[in-house]
């Protein structure tokens, strides 16, 4: 029986479903107070059960927990958003899949994740009710959650000499700018990780990375430099968690 001493009520929002039996579901939500919990909701399955919203994946609900022998149960629900767009679109579903893992990877259970909580619900949000294209919100998921995670780039300006130019290299894993001149006196030279930034695409990076979390999506660029900052989020992340991410490969089989 779980003990009623240790109710708990958090925000979650479901990153993984299992099957629990013939009517449950074991799942691994992100609280932003508790960090990734196991959890296991009875009756899920049944018809008008009342943890059924709760159950869905990418579901976002206000729990209350019970715990017992170091396990949480779902004792009551209440949906906050279901994200249902990501239902209709396999490439978004499969793109936040991907933030999921990332997700998985970097988050613990006991561990305060608001930022990343944010980070990952708003995302979400983008993709799911206001049709951003999946490229941009990549992007802009990759590169925040490398930031708040304390592995931002250093942006300001060359490393070396501090002066800002008009195209400038971005050494994705140094994570350094550095201005044509620093970038010929240490031999670099155009390779997939050694990258020629234009002035709007390092102010793309910098806004992404340092702006207050409310305003990271607001900005534009180009296609083309969509394109490219991309390829350089896509490498970051993989390059400084230290892993690649199968997720990854099935998002991209759809494009």
């Amino acid at each position: 029986m779980s003990d009623p001493k240790k109710m708990i009520t958090t925000d979650a929002v479901v990153i993984s479903r299992r099957e629990a039996g013939d009517s449950g579901f074991y799942l691994t939500v992100l609280s932003p107070d508790m960090g990734l919990l196991d959890v296991t909701v009875r009756g899920a399955k049944k018809y008008g059960a009342s943890n059924s919203a709760a159950s869905q994946l990418f579901s976002c609900s206000r729990l209350c927990l019970s715990q017992s022998k170091g396990r949480y149960y779902i004792n009551s629900s209440e949906p906050v958003r279901s994200f249902y767009g990501l239902r209709l679109d396999i490439q978004k579903l499969a793109l936040a899949s991907y933030f999921a893992q990332i997700v998985s990877h970097t988050v613990t259970e006991n561990q305060t994740a608001n930022d990343v909580y944010r980070l990952f619900t708003n995302s979400l949000y983008m993709l799911s009710e206001r049709s951003a294209p999946c490229g941009f919100v990549k992007f802009v998921f990759e590169m925040r959650i490398c930031a708040d995670l304390g592995l931002m780039p250093g942006l300001i300006g060359c490393a070396d000499c501090y002066r800002t130019e008009p195209k400038m290299y971005f050494l994705i894993k140094e994570g350094i700018l550095l201005c044509p001149k620093d970038a010929h006196i240490r031999v670099v030279y155009d390779s997939p990780d050694n990258v020629m930034l234009t002035a709007g695409m390092i102010e793309a990076l910098r806004h992404v990375c340092l702006s207050e979390m409310e305003k990271i999506f607001s900005f534009r660029v180009s296609d083309e430099a969509l394109v490219r900052l991309g390829d350089v989020s896509e490498r970051y992340i993989c390059y400084h968690m230290g892993r690649h991410f199968d997720t990854l490969d099935f998002y991209r089989s759809l494009q």
